[in-house]
C-alpha cells in the first residue's frame, strides 16, 4: 500500500501555486459526528454536523501575499500522487496568507469537495 500526498494543487483564480515539497494537508468535506448517550445499547446514537473541507499548503514566495487576500470564490483543484484529484469549488482563504523564510503558508476552506 502507497500513502497519497499532495502533488499539484491549481486555483481558477491564480493558475498553479508553487508547492514546496513536504507540509500540506487535504481534509474531504465530510460529517463531524457526536455520540448521544443512553440508558441502553441498543438506543445509543449521534447527531451529524457537517464540516468544511480544507486545503493546508506551503508555497514558495514568488508570488505577492496580497494575492490571496480577496479570494472567495475560487475552484481549487488537488492532485494525489496516487492518481486522485479533488476539487474545492467556491473555496475562499480563511486567514490572511503567513509569509515565513522563503514560504507562504495558505490555508483553503470550502463547504464541500468533490472527488473527480
Amino acid at each position: 500500500m502507497r500513502l497519497a500526498k499532495v502533488k499539484r494543487v491549481v486555483s481558477s483564480t491564480l493558475g498553479e501555486l508553487p508547492l514546496v515539497a513536504g507540509g500540506h494537508s487535504f481534509r474531504p468535506s465530510s460529517y463531524k459526528r457526536e455520540t448521544k448517550d443512553a440508558e441502553v445499547h441498543e438506543n445509543f446514537g449521534y447527531l451529524e454536523t457537517p464540516q468544511a473541507a480544507e486545503l493546508k499548503i506551503k508555497l514558495q514566495a514568488i508570488m505577492d501575499v496580497s494575492e490571496f487576500k480577496d479570494i472567495s470564490d475560487d475552484s481549487v483543484t488537488i492532485y494525489l500522487d496516487d492518481g486522485n484529484q479533488h476539487m474545492m469549488p467556491r473555496a475562499w482563504v480563511v486567514d490572511a496568507v503567513e509569509l515565513g523564510d522563503g514560504e507562504m503558508s495558505v490555508t483553503y476552506n470550502s463547504g464541500k469537495s468533490e472527488k473527480l
